[in-house]
């Protein structure tokens, strides 16, 4: 390895176009008063500024993250991504971004690009870093005590735990004429749905509570199946109650979206033998982005 690759970390500078996020989804709507409360508080320079936005399961906190964060491209770098769901995860992810900083260095263990890449945070900033799917405040509370030179964008389930470390930004379920904005644009993205089959959406929306993922499935179930919204809400009221009560009670999201699959289990479990199966949705797993090849964000 040169000798020159192991100079102090405060020493490096980032190349160019350091950035690690997941795929946009195309059907992101709504949202305005929280990427307005991101804008205004992780613009300008200073010392790190630390928000965690927390919300129900499903309800897109990595979307919009991702969402805010792609709009920084040209402000911030590196912006980098990270799922943090576990002490471990958050120690791969400040490995990577080593690597990606200096890659002669890739082959070191990961503990040491651990620590390289805290040290390059804390001696740097205008960085932009995405610790998605925090679900232990304690996990990153190492690197919020020294990495405090740039930015820092959390997304949790958890809504204690940050009082003395992040702003929490609290985020709701889809207001209504977003969550049907949401479902007919999916539904309506080929343009070979007409406006009279979306009869029924507003009122689907409402049954599953206008949650950004429960609302992105049943569109998925709808366009691979040629039903109609009407339809859609036969089924959940067909809905057999022991699936609706799997997820635990006070867990509404979770509940909400038992429903949706068992739908999507009973199509698949009534195929006759033989014959090959519905065309099942494309449905997408909770809180999860397409590209997961560097284990990119649960929502």
């Amino acid at each position: 390895m040169p000798a020159h690759e192991l100079r102090p970390a405060a020493a490096v500078d980032a190349p160019p176009g350091v950035v690690r996020l997941p795929a946009l989804h195309a059907s992101f709507v709504g949202r305005a008063r929280e990427l307005a409360l991101l804008d205004d508080a992780l613009t300008g320079s200073g010392a790190a500024v630390v928000h965690a936005v927390h919300g129900l399961g499903g309800v897109g906190k990595s979307t919009l993250a991702a969402h805010w964060a792609c709009a920084r491209r040209e402000v911030d770098n590196p912006i980098w991504w990270i799922t943090a769901d576990s002490s471990g995860a958050l120690a791969a992810g400040l490995a990577a971004l080593a690597a990606a900083l200096q890659p002669a260095l890739a082959r070191l263990p990961q503990d040491q690009l651990k620590e390289r890449a805290r040290q390059w945070l804390a001696t740097h900033d205008g960085w932009l870093l995405i610790l998605d799917n925090v679900t232990d405040p304690e996990d990153v509370q190492p690197l919020l005590a020294h990495a405090d030179k740039g930015r820092i964008l959390i997304t949790s389930r958890r809504a204690s735990g940050w009082h003395d470390t992040a702003e929490p930004i609290h985020l709701d379920t889809l207001a209504p004429d977003e969550a049907h904005t949401l479902l007919t644009r999916i539904l309506t993205r080929d343009g070979t749905r007409a406006a009279a089959n979306l009869h029924g959406a507003a009122e689907l929306c409402a049954e599953v509570g206008y949650l950004p993922l429960a609302i992105e499935q049943v569109a998925a179930y709808i366009v691979q199946t040629g039903i109609t919204p009407r339809a859609y809400l036969r089924l959940l009221a067909d809905d057999p109650a022991h699936m609706y009560r799997k997820a635990k009670e006070g867990h509404d999201s979770e509940r909400t979206i038992a429903r949706i699959w068992a739908i999507t289990l009973d199509r698949l479990t009534d195929t006759p033998p033989g014959r090959a199966p519905p065309a099942r949705p494309g449905l997408v797993r909770p809180e999860r982005h397409p590209a997961r090849a560097h284990r990119h964000p649960r929502q």
